[in-house]
């Protein structure tokens, strides 16, 4: 299990984070933001969430390395 806290500044920002956790649909990531836990492939989840906060990431799988590396211009 890997887990961060992410910055998700707008619709832009959360299109390129839909984008690069579309490419890894064998990872379960899920974003926490107070009781809110969500699936970080969905696009409305994320703009429900409050996108001025930092936003806690956990993903699940046996390979992450090639998407810790992609993930890093939005972790904080």
């Amino acid at each position: 299990m890997y887990s961060t806290n992410i910055a998700i500044s707008g619709i832009e920002k959360a299109r390129a984070f839909v984008a690069l956790t579309a490419k890894y649909p064998q990872i379960k990531i899920t974003l926490n933001h107070n009781e809110y836990s969500i699936d970080a492939h969905s696009i409305i989840g994320i703009l429900s969430l409050d996108l001025s906060k930092p936003i806690y990431l956990e993903a699940e799988s046996d390979d992450m390395d090639a998407f810790i590396e992609e993930l890093k211009p939005f972790t904080v």
